[in-house]
């Protein structure tokens, strides 16, 4: 429904590097998804962060990754060692599985330590980037532990 058969062949919404959604499509559903979410609607952002030395690393990552998701999620690459999932209609606690499984899947592919952030939208999150900055100090705090979720 939102992300994988939309960015598929449109260059301007593909990330070159891996074929997934690139920041510009990230950005586009994610302002759409944001303003429905205070109505009701849950909405949870996974954001990863791993090394990858090389594009068929970061290729393999990102296959790994939209594998591991479902075809309702919106995986996109930001760009560097950075991806970001939409989960729609997911609370932390789904996000929390779902983060699970990404993180499993990665061990194999993942040249170092996978570093998962999540937040879900939150009624006192008014603009789009509140929800962001959760998710980017979310992000953080896995890194500085050295890892994990």
């Amino acid at each position: 429904m939102l992300g994988r058969e939309h960015a598929i062949g449109h260059p301007a919404l593909t990330d070159e590097h891996t074929g997934l959604a690139n920041r510009l499509h990230f950005e586009l559903v994610y302002s759409y998804l944001f303003n429905g979410a205070d109505r009701g609607v849950p909405l949870t952002l996974m954001l990863l962060s791993t090394p990858a030395p090389d594009p068929d690393t970061l290729r393999a990552l990102g296959e790994r990754i939209q594998a591991t998701t479902r075809t309702s999620d919106l995986v996109a690459h930001l760009g560097g060692d950075r991806f970001i999932v939409i989960l729609l209609g997911t609370n932390l606690s789904g996000g929390r599985i779902a983060a699970d499984r990404v993180e499993m899947a990665l061990q194999n592919v993942a040249v170092g330590a996978v570093s998962i952030g999540l937040a879900s939208y939150r009624p006192e999150m008014k603009e789009s980037s509140d929800l962001l900055k959760a998710v980017d100090e979310a992000l953080q705090r896995a890194e500085a532990a050295g890892g994990g979720v």
